[in-house]
């Protein structure tokens, strides 16, 4: 028995050194010489259409549709088509003006995601009459090199139905961590394909730069709709007999998320959705590739089990340092520590003749010194993946050029800075430079979204991705609460004040009288919206109070938003303060925002009722020290102790973690 159960710790050992030979075997194949194909006989130049999924991506589209229209490929040959997908900016707009076709998607909340629209776009563009002989998928925010659509028109001419290009990341610019996903990134993706294309063997679909011919199309319509419908969509066509192939020459490149917070949520999307995979198409792998003799299938199978190689790495550690501990406590043999250590110098030799094979720049290799700190920040990933994970969620990653992350890196956004507070974009400023924005836009006709977020709100975002969405695309996020103001200043983001909007509705109907803006009242119960604006109108008597409605109790999704939005309509207002309560008040401008005729909109919460009378504000020198949350706390404790326990069990230890992240990076001076 003693014997048996010293077997156990060298088997796994053997299995994941197994893993890691592997990946050797597949690093010294990608320094192999590929032959190049040659076509099929009698083929032709293929007509394309390059299609470009963007969500909400005006800052970036156009650099991209520039890459496309350098293509080294005949240009009569492929058009470019923007798929505007559910988009609250000028993506449409933007795309039209660079010289692509755009089309333009609206869906409910449950059918959005990349997925959704490329099966939109893909049967409506295939039911043409004219349709393409192929179809590319290029991200939004890529750039490729000028002979991305001939080297996968060439793998399609030697018979390749389904052509995968080399996606590679752009590096931010004097930042390890950037330099070190990026390679951790080269190694999964063009050191594994390369090594397998040279083998003769499939790769994966990785969502960016992949063609796929009419014919495969037609009899296998994509249908993948997960966080990972690129792995997902490939496993589906490996079971049909389909097999990806790697084009080496193919190269589109994209940015990596320009936050921390971001990267985690990216890694747990993309982390999550492998190990979702993993249990939906494994055995369906094994047991059809033992049931055709297909040992195709089995290479799959194989392939997808094998660990990212962070997890690799890690398990490999700890498993070595548990062996070594068993062998000096007398429990194993010695040569139970064998398997492990030969799985760790596999590792280190796929990194180095990998990363050697694909002539990885200096850089990279220098990146390689934060690795372990970069393999503890993989290990907080994957407990994270333990507590649960929603493979359909989708959310959009977000971009550099949107935020000032906290740390310390500037990026341009649409006010000139914004911050990233644990994951939600905060506005530094305060009163007067808020009044100042608003006074800009209020007449301007296009909707500018206003959110004044507080801690509650904070908390949501971490679990909600569909408010996190919101937030990264409202026009002015507001710190509405002490604690906001606290935790952003931790991170050395320079939040200047609180801007409550008990105090922001009151100043701005004053600035509205100015310049007679027309104010709608929407929300509340009991004719507190009709109060709210008498009161208003008392103390501003030049303001112009375009209309108030109080709709019945309902979720955003069962309202009657056409009857509600033909109201705000009618009376032509320009500014629209909506008191639904959070998140659904900002949910349901973000859902109608397309069809909102208003210059402005806020989301208010209880400001109606103060503005009315019904609840009475803090003292002042509460809301100067940052109390008023305990003066609320005291009069409605039944309905406020849950929420805010809540919110302090969360703040408490984010709060810590942030120091921690903020005291171990270095601070980037600000240009002067």
């Amino acid at each position: 028995m003693i014997a048996v159960a010293q077997l156990v710790l060298p088997a796994v050992g053997a299995i994941f050194a197994g893993f890691g030979l592997y990946l050797v075997t597949l690093a010294v194949a990608a320094g192999m010489r590929l032959r190049s194909e040659p076509p099929a006989p009698g083929h032709r130049l293929s007509r394309l259409a390059v299609i470009v999924p963007a969500h909400d991506e005006e800052r970036l589209v156009a650099a991209c549709i520039a890459s496309l229209r350098a293509q080294t490929y005949p240009s009569e040959l492929y058009r470019i088509v923007v798929v505007a997908d559910n988009c609250g900016d000028r993506t449409a707009e933007v795309a039209q003006a660079a010289g692509a076709d755009v089309m333009v998607r609206t869906s409910a909340l449950d059918a959005r995601g990349k997925g959704q629209a490329l099966r939109w776009a893909m049967d409506d563009l295939l039911s043409a009459t004219h349709a393409p002989d192929a179809l590319v998928v290029v991200d939004a925010d890529s750039v490729c090199a000028p002979g991305m659509l001939s080297a996968l028109q060439q793998q399609l001419a030697a018979g390749h139905e389904v052509v995968q290009a080399d996606y590679s990341l752009q590096v931010e610019a004097g930042s390890t961590r950037s330099e070190l996903v990026a390679a951790a990134f080269m190694l999964f993706h063009r050191v594994r394909f390369t090594g397998r294309a040279r083998l003769g063997m499939a790769a994966n679909l990785v969502g960016n730069g992949m063609l796929f011919s009419r014919e495969v199309l037609e009899q296998y319509p994509w249908n993948a709709f997960t966080g990972v419908e690129d792995l997902e969509f490939s496993l589906q066509l490996r079971l049909e007999g389909i097999e990806p192939r790697f084009a080496a020459g193919a190269h589109v490149s994209g940015p990596g998320p320009a936050s921390r917070p971001g990267a985690v949520r990216q890694r747990m999307r993309w982390e999550g959705g492998r190990f979702h995979a993993v249990r939906t198409y494994f055995w369906p792998l094994v047991r059809t590739a033992a049931a055709r003799r297909d040992p195709r299938l089995l290479d799959a199978a194989l392939d997808l089990a094998t660990p990212p190689l962070s997890l690799l790495s890690i398990a490999l550690g700890a498993g070595s340092a548990i062996t070594a501990a068993a062998v000096l406590l007398h429990a194993e043999p010695a040569w139970a520590l064998a398997p492990w250590l030969a799985g760790l110098a596999s590792v280190v030799a796929f990194v180095v003749i990998g990363l050697r094979a694909v002539k990885a720049p200096a850089s990279t290799w220098r990146a390689l010194l934060r690795a372990p700190a970069f393999l503890a920040w993989k290990l907080f990933t994957y407990v994270r993946l333990l507590r649960g994970f929603d493979v359909k969620a989708w959310e959009r990653t977000d971009r550099a050029g949107e935020l000032v992350s906290t740390d310390g890196r500037r990026h341009p956004s649409t006010d000139g800075r914004r911050v990233d507070v644990v994951g939600v974009p905060i506005d530094p400023v305060d009163m007067t430079a808020a009044l100042s924005r608003l006074r800009e836009v209020m007449t301007g006709g296009r909707l500018f979204q206003v959110s004044t977020i507080n801690l509650d709100f904070m908390v949501r975002a971490q679990s909600d991705p569909e408010v996190r969405r919101i937030f990264q695309r409202s026009d002015l996020n507001l710190a509405d609460g002490a604690p906001v103001v606290w935790l952003g200043r931790l991170l050395g983001a320079a939040v200047p004040e609180r801007v409550a909007g008990a105090d922001l509705v009151p100043a701005l109907m004053t600035e509205a009288a100015k310049v007679g803006a027309r104010v709608f009242f929407l929300g509340g119960e009991g004719g507190v919206a009709e109060q709210a604006a008498r009161k208003m109108q008392e103390l501003n008597p030049d303001m112009v109070v375009a209309g108030f409605y109080e709709p019945p109790r309902a979720s955003v999704e069962d309202m009657n938003s056409a009857e509600i939005l033909a109201r705000i309509r009618e009376a032509r207002a320009d500014i629209l303060l909506v008191a639904f309560g959070h998140p659904k008040q900002e949910r349901w401008i973000d859902l109608n925002r397309a069809e909102l005729t208003v210059s402005v909109a806020i989301g208010v919460g209880c400001v109606f009722d103060l503005i009315a009378g019904r609840t009475r504000r803090a003292p002042a020198w509460m809301q100067v020290v940052g109390l008023e949350w305990a003066y609320r706390l005291a009069g409605d404790p039944r309905r406020l102790f849950g929420r805010y326990a809540t919110d302090a069990a969360w703040l408490l230890p984010i709060t810590a973690r942030a120091l921690r992240a903020r005291l171990s990076t270095p601070r980037v001076a600000e240009p002067a």
